[in-house]
């Protein structure tokens, strides 16, 4: 079998904050993720995901940031692809909005998209007061640009045995204190298939 992992990716990344973020943590204008979250997720599948850029929404929001999460995810992706990308390469942009989601939606994202022009993005709800709980949901959307889905308990060790990273994280908040670093929030993802991820790569 082929080893895929033997060679380190990059993944040039961009952070975006809307306005209500921005508006909502002024005394940090505005709060990003800690660094070493979005560095470290991904070592474990020899992937380093370097931060290029932080766009900061002061004055206003430059596209249409609602309620409706598949419409917000619409109108960022979109605004990427025409605005964003042109003016400052880099392969994925996820944007950080103060606006509570409908329903228990708290971050959205396609599907094996990384490193396309159209959507190699996401959005992500800041749902926490600790700044990592909007780190933690980054990870797992870029996890879904990579092309992991949400595994079901019977699927986790099946013949599709992709990353269970809902289910993982979810453990890892309630028992692998390993994870804990001084909160409920996991400093690595198991990943059960990393070849998964590398398709997405190559």
């Amino acid at each position: 079998k082929r080893h895929t992992q033997t060679t380190t990716k990059y993944v040039e990344l961009i952070i975006v904050a809307d306005n209500r973020e921005v508006k909502t943590n002024k005394s940090v204008s505005p709060r990003p993720p800690p660094p070493p979250v979005n560095l470290q997720f991904y070592r474990a599948l020899n992937i380093r995901v370097a931060l290029v850029g932080l766009e900061v929404w002061s004055d206003m929001d430059k596209c249409p940031i609602t309620q409706d999460p598949f419409n917000t995810l619409h109108e960022f992706l979109d605004w990427r692809k025409v605005k964003l990308l042109p003016q400052k390469p880099h392969d994925n942009a996820q944007l950080i909005s103060g606006v509570y989601f409908q329903g228990t939606t708290i971050g959205m994202a396609p599907i094996m998209s990384m490193c396309t022009a159209e959507q190699s993005g996401g959005i992500v709800m800041d749902h926490s007061d600790n700044p990592l709980g909007a780190a933690v949901t980054l990870a797992h959307e870029l996890g879904h640009n990579f092309g992991m889905n949400h595994d079901t308990p019977e699927r986790v060790y099946g013949a599709f045995d992709s990353c269970a990273i809902a289910l993982r994280q979810y453990e890892a908040f309630r028992k692998e204190s390993q994870w804990f670093s001084g909160s409920v929030f996991p400093k690595q993802y198991s990943f059960t298939n990393p070849d998964t991820v590398w398709i997405i790569l190559h």
